[in-house]
Parts: structure tokens; sequence; C-alpha cells
């Protein structure tokens, strides 16, 4: 009997991941007046409890989105970090039976086919930093035991930290198990999925801004080995850019041409300015010489003045 009760507990603590115990599940009340609608948005994995399939697993991310539908969605973004791969588990979050249960999350997931229910409840957050949240599954008298630290920055300062904490010595959820999710040089996008999801409009106003902001993130990702898709997409940017520089060399050439052209034709007005000035100079040339001859024709008149004396004489 014995023997069979520890196949079970290493079954489970293969199968489930989670920690095995022995015993009934503890029963944890969810978060009293949970507001979903808060909820929502992208969460950040800081700590976890240890689980074997996630031994390589870092940049853990959960985003809980509402569609159209009316719909609660979760997803689960997950990278290798040996391989940078990315999986995704997205699931549907079934309605809460009632007001009390709010707080007590029952997904089934859609990615993986016979996936079974998964259940965890938000034991207490305050919707813009931090949250805690826990799960447990048994088998008479055996169960298995989960929890997860989720902040809403990537990589969260002490003092939140530290506002989970209290949360688990308050629940008395021992704190050996938990593991460190790494988030350290994760490769992800400016904006969160839920607003990607929603395509709109960029305003003219913010588009460099947001490109300075991606330049940014493409510059981490470059030295980032779980990215190799930002990367190829980085360098096509580069390249992009270089194009545009290698066009913009003919259009300066022809700004330079259109200013020069001005001055080109005032050249070609002024070249008539010295034949002008040679005409003046052969119109004063010529009533110069008229000049003379006149003054020449008037010289004789005293001669002729002597000669009539004389013959008077």
């Amino acid at each position: 009997m014995l023997g069979k009760i520890i196949f079970v507990v290493s079954a489970l603590g293969l199968v489930g991941a989670q920690i095995p115990s022995l015993g009934w599940c503890p029963d944890y009340v969810p978060m009293a007046n949970f507001d979903m609608n808060r909820f929502l948005g992208v969460w950040y994995e800081a700590e976890r409890y240890f689980q074997l399939s996630e031994v390589v697993a870092r940049c853990v991310t959960t985003n809980y989105t509402k569609g159209p539908d009316g719909k609660l969605r979760v997803s689960n973004e997950v990278t290798n970090r040996f391989t940078g791969i990315k999986r995704i588990l997205e699931g549907e979050i079934k309605p809460a039976a009632s007001k009390a249960e709010e707080g007590k999350l029952h997904v089934k997931y859609t990615t993986v086919p016979l996936t079974p229910e998964t259940q965890y409840s938000v034991l207490e957050t305050d919707y813009d930093s931090y949250a805690v949240l826990w799960g447990c599954s048994g088998i008479g008298p055996v169960h298995t035991q989960n929890a997860w630290l989720m902040t809403r920055e990537r990589s969260a300062p002490g003092t939140v930290l530290q506002k989970a904490y209290g949360v688990l010595d308050k629940y008395k959820i021992s704190k050996t198990f938990f593991v460190k999710t790494d988030q350290a040089d994760c490769a992800y996008l400016n904006s969160k999925p839920s607003e990607a999801a929603e395509p709109a409009e960029k305003p003219e106003s913010e588009e460099p801004e947001k490109e300075e902001a991606a330049k940014q993130v493409n510059l981490r990702s470059a030295i980032t080995p779980d990215a190799p898709e930002i990367i190829l997409q980085t360098r096509k940017a580069e390249e992009m850019e270089k194009a545009e520089a290698v066009k913009s060399e003919p259009e300066v050439e022809a700004a330079v041409e259109e200013e020069t052209a001005p001055v080109k034709e005032e050249e070609i007005k002024a070249e008539p300015v010295p034949e002008v000035i040679l005409k003046v100079a052969d119109q004063v040339a010529e009533e110069n010489v008229e000049k003379i001859a006149d003054s020449a024709k008037v010289e004789p008149e005293p001669e002729a003045a002597m000669e009539a004396e004389k013959s008077e004489s």
C-alpha cells in the first residue's frame, strides 16, 4: 500500500510538475471582491513553485484578455533558454459560478489537445504591481500544490516582492520551493499583447517617438540569444535606412542644381552689358570726330579776311 502511495506521489510530481504532499488540499479562500476587469492585461512571472516541465523556461508572461463576445481568455508565453523557441499556451476562462468564486479561475487550454481543466485562485492582488496565484489538486490523501508570484513589471523592485511575500506568510505558504524566473534580456515588443491585438491608426506626432523606442528595443534584442526573428527585423531595418540614404542623394543634387540655376541665368543676362558700353563709347567717339571736323572748317576764315584786306590796300 505504501508503495502505491509513493508511486502516485511520484506520478503527480512528474506529470503535474508541482510539489506533491501527503494529506488533503488546504482550504484557501480566493480574494474577496475580486475584479476581473482590473486584473486583465499582461503579468510577468517573478517566482514560481519548482516545476520540472519549466526547468529550461525563461521570459514567462501571462496575458488575460476579454474578447468582443465577452469571453475571458488567457495566453501563456514561455521561451526556451537553450533554443530560444517560444511556446504559447492559450485557453478560455470559464465564468465564475458565484460572486464569491470570481477569484477562482477555471482554465481550459485549447492549444494542447486532451489537456485537463486547470484551476487556480487569486489569493491577493493590488491589480497594479503584484498578484499571488495558488492552485492545488489531489487524488485521495495525496495532493500537489503550485504557486506563482506575478508582477506588472518584468523586473519588479524589492518593495513589490515584499508585498507578495507577505501574502505567502499570511496563508502559511512555504517559500522553500520557490524559484526565480529568469526575466533578464528578454526580447519583448513595445506594446502589450492586448494592444497589439487591436491595431489602431498611428498619429503622425507619435511616430518619431515610437521609432526611437523601436530602435532601442532592436538594439537590446540584438544581444539576446532568444530572439532570432527580431534580430532579422533589426538588420532589415538597417538595410532600409541605407537604401533611403542612397535614394536621398539624387534629391540633394537636384536641389543644389535648382539653387545654382538662377545664378547662371543672371550671369547670362549680365553678358550684354559690355556691348552697351561699347556702343555708347562709339557714339561718343563719333561725336568727337564731328566736333573736330566742324572746328577744322571754321579755322580758314581768318586767312580769307587777311587776303581781303590786302586786296583793298
